[in-house]
């Protein structure tokens, strides 16, 4: 019976760490994790590097062909991430609606460039059709990569903030790109 109880607490755990959608963690996982690896860095005096993406112009994509596409598009948006992030430490979430976010603990600027372009790359090839996109016309996402040294004046949540602003300005700079950008202490210095 006791081994019974934890298996079920064990999945029931799991299951509230998966983004129901797309199979993904969720953000609550997310939240955690980048938490326990933002403080982790003070041991290890490591980089982490964060990834957020959000799909471009997706509010048009699910008014054109409907909340059903839009969850299949979410479903292999989610999937594209769980192949390009194959570190066991590595984290994909789902971050919120269209947006996803990868956590890459011990991982250069360079590095997560590399991985943010492969997953740029992969959701161009899936070649999902957006007939309502002014950028392509298929769905294509906007990126914001930052990579950061634990530093006791910055939080877990402005690492994200960080990240964040990145993101909002390739979308600003016309969608479908990468910026990025490493942490120098709380100044965000451009490489």
């Amino acid at each position: 019976m006791e081994l019974l109880l934890e298996e079920s607490n064990r999945r029931l755990t799991e299951l509230s760490n998966k983004d129901s959608l797309t199979g993904i963690a969720n953000r609550r996982c997310f939240d955690a994790t980048l938490e326990h690896e933002y403080f982790r860095l003070r041991r290890s005096n490591s980089k982490l590097s964060i990834i957020l993406l959000d799909i471009d112009h997706f509010k048009e994509y699910n008014d054109c062909c409907g909340h059903v596409m839009g969850d299949d598009c979410l479903r292999q948006i989610g999937r594209v991430l769980a192949g390009s992030v194959n570190r066991s430490v590595d984290l994909a979430a789902r971050y919120g609606g269209e947006e996803f976010a990868c956590i890459l603990p011990d991982t250069s600027i360079d590095g997560a460039v590399k991985i943010a372009e492969k997953i740029q790359q992969r959701i161009q090839d899936l070649k999902i059709e957006h007939k309502k996109s002014p950028v392509s016309e298929f769905v294509t996402a906007s990126f914001g990569v930052t990579t950061v040294q634990y530093s006791s004046e910055i939080s877990p949540s402005e690492v994200i903030a960080m990240a964040d602003k990145l993101l909002y300005k390739a979308k600003v700079s016309g969608r479908n790109m990468i910026e990025f950008a490493e942490s120098k202490g709380p100044e965000l210095a451009r490489r």
